[in-house]
């Protein structure tokens, strides 16, 4: 299928879409089965609720929600750690934000336009932007805030950036250090509208207490348990004229951050949280056919994979035999019983087929199909000797898991694997040093391919090379041939695509369903979504009395 990429550029909305890409999957509910039912086949959420035309009123109305992933400090400087959190939402505004129609939009900026094919860009904010203490923003806090992010060097997006400078009082100018589908995208939805001056007076960088020009407050923060948000009575913005994803509908909005899913489904089953997003699957699975709750299942925005270590002390940096072999040993249908009890798909490709720029064709081709004598074979051709292979992942349920499949899978085939499972401090430290595992369990997404690949496999996005340490220049090259809007085409997306799977430099697990599940007590009337990873936006859904 032949793909078109599409920019809109200086208008109200900026859109990326290739033509036969794989559309997200819309949310559905589950039926009453005790099988798992396909993503294709359930009922759709929709459907199902009564439709309620757009609106923009505000309520009184508090959600409680609960989410697995910590959040230990405030600050806007992060890491791409826990960057598609609900709780980002309410945090800090952006640039831009990601819609439901995988859209990017305007959020704090008004506008933005390029007349040199996306290598530089001119954007606009509006002028009456003001923080909760009260602060104007300027262009000049939008600039120092990508230019700090830079030289911080914590999030690869920023790496992208050549300048950024301000031309007027709410107008700046960005320059890009290359015209990536998608680069300039993913800058507006990581760039926080924050007061360089209430930053630099806060005492601990906004750790406990953020000033943010969000529609939202911080009430309360206790790191990695409890953040709690009230709608701010001065927000700068007319509710109308913002992205209907980011409506503050909801006066008050709390998140519990429960990382363990069973207390999870405990703190939904008594009441403590009215709404729990992306929980397990083997709890969620349980509620299926409860009438008293309705299931919102969705294809996960990101997939679990396994990279390959590229550092050269690497076994495996050695071996592309070795690396095919664990691909073969590695039974995706057991881990999609294993891992999502059922709901969820194998992946085609180390990235998620939500991806603009995925090729539908890719599902229909061998992607290391379980075959443990093709896997003996290939361990036997590579040289193998037995010795230790160092599999690091986090200490969260999941990864602990499917290290433990692996470990399995690969022994079975004769290939002797040790987990290092950490926490995700140390995770987050060593994640990018290649020669502190020979393979590490990850689960990364992004808006379009382009993004996933200078995330992962750009060897000048860090300081050893590429996120495992590998250079190859060769995969380098055929990504930068394939990036850029003129080079954004099917042969080129394929070139790549073939040579990560046919060298074995990183290979896609399974993509378990999303479950998002809330008590019907809450009587939803329209859903919404929005942001990276499609979650439903509790706080701007229509909710009854």
């Amino acid at each position: 299928m032949k793909r078109i990429l599409e920019i809109l550029l200086a208008t109200v909305m900026v859109m990326l879409c290739l033509t036969g890409c794989a559309k997200k999957t819309e949310a559905s509910t589950t039926t009453a089965t005790t099988e798992a039912p396909s993503v294709e086949t359930i009922a759709n959420v929709a459907a199902s609720t009564e439709e309620v035309a757009e609106s923009s009123v505000l309520t009184d109305n508090s959600i409680n929600i609960g989410y697995g992933t910590a959040i230990d400090s405030l600050t806007p400087f992060r890491s791409n750690t826990a960057k598609n959190a609900p709780y980002m939402m309410q945090l800090y505004e952006t640039l831009g934000v990601l819609n439901d129609e995988n859209e990017v939009v305007p959020y704090a900026a008004k506008s933005w336009t390029t007349d040199d094919n996306g290598f530089t860009y001119d954007v606009e904010i509006y002028s009456y932007i003001t923080d909760s203490n009260g602060n104007n923003i300027t262009a000049s806090d939008v600039v120092w805030f990508i230019n700090e992010s830079k030289a911080r060097g914590l999030k690869p997006t920023f790496s992208k950036v050549e300048s950024a400078t301000v031309t007027g009082d709410y107008t700046l100018e960005i320059k890009m250090n290359s015209n990536i589908v998608g680069a300039f995208e993913g800058l507006l939805i990581d760039t926080f509208v924050v007061s360089e001056k209430a930053f630099k007076e806060s005492s601990d960088e906004f750790g406990l207490s953020a000033v943010s020009t969000s529609p939202y407050k911080v009430t309360s923060f206790t790191p990695s348990a409890q953040l709690n948000f009230e709608r701010r009575d001065d927000y700068w913005q007319d509710i109308e004229l913002l992205p209907e994803c980011v409506r503050p509908l909801q006066k008050y909005v709390n998140y519990s951050i429960i990382t363990e899913a069973f207390q999870l489904g405990v703190a939904l089953e008594t009441g403590t949280v009215d709404a729990v997003i992306d929980i397990a699957a083997s709890t969620g699975s349980q509620y299926v056919g409860n009438t008293s709750y309705t299931i919102d299942l969705s294809d996960g925005p990101q997939g679990w994979q396994v990279f390959f270590s590229g550092a050269e002390s690497s076994l495996l940096a050695k071996s592309k035999e070795l690396r095919q072999a664990i691909c073969y040993a590695i039974d995706e249908n057991g881990m999609i019983q294993a891992i999502a009890s059922g709901y969820g798909t194998q992946m085609w490709d180390c990235a998620s087929p939500r991806l603009i720029g995925f090729n539908e064709k890719w599902k229909n081709e061998d992607y290391y199909q379980y075959d443990v004598e093709k896997a003996k074979e290939l361990v036997e051709a590579s040289g193998y000797n037995g010795e230790e292979l160092v599999l690091l992942s986090t200490s969260s349920a999941t990864a602990s898991r499917l290290g433990q499949l692996i470990q399995g899978f690969c022994r079975q085939v004769g290939i002797n694997v040790k987990i290092n499972a950490v926490d995700m401090a140390l995770y987050t430290a060593i994640r990018l040093d290649g020669t502190q595992y020979d393979m590490t369990i990850n689960t990364v997404g992004g808006t379009a391919l382009p993004d996933f690949w200078s995330i992962r496999f750009d060897p000048a996005a860090y300081t050893n090379g590429d996120a495992t340490g590998r250079n190859d220049m060769v995969l380098a090259d055929l990504i930068y041939k394939a990036w850029t809007v003129d080079g954004f085409t099917e042969e080129n997306i394929d070139a790549v695509h073939y040579y990560i799977k046919d060298n074995a430099i990183a290979y896609g697990i399974v993509n378990p369903s999303v479950f998002t599940i809330w008590n019907n007590n809450i009587n939803m009337k329209k859903i919404v979504r929005g942001g990276m990873s499609g979650y439903v936006s509790f706080a701007s859904c229509q909710l009854g009395d």
